[in-house]
């Protein structure tokens, strides 16, 4: 007696950089890369925007530095928060497909013996 694995049932957590590959980029993932990569980018450009600013004065070559880097400060937030709501909304997706595979495995698996029975 053999023991078949498909690759779908396999116990593996393949990275994001598979899981894009495999899915492709909707909007939930590109969201989520958005949100979560200049989520952690937009502070650290406001410190650096904000030391330049303490150091210079408000104004640096007609650019206000000052009111750019407060603005990247605050955007930190509601920028990581749209990126997890859109992994949630990734996540959810993922387990609806999950449970539709099973129950079609199970339904699958009772339609096959039932045509058995009657051959």
């Amino acid at each position: 007696m053999t023991t078949q694995y498909s690759l779908l049932r396999l116990k593996v957590f393949p990275g994001v950089a598979v899981g894009i590959r495999f899915r492709g980029w909707t909007w939930k993932s590109f969201g989520a890369a958005f949100g979560l990569g200049f989520g952690l980018i937009s502070p650290i450009i406001g410190l650096v925007f904000t030391a330049i600013a303490w150091l210079t004065g408000p104004e640096w070559h007609k650019f206000s530095v000052h009111r750019y880097g407060t603005v990247l400060f605050f955007l930190t937030l509601p920028l990581l928060i749209f990126g997890a709501h859109c992994l949630d909304l990734i996540d959810k997706d993922e387990q609806k497909a999950k449970l539709a595979r099973q129950s079609t495995t199970k339904d699958g698996g009772a339609q096959l013996r039932k045509e058995q029975s009657d051959n």
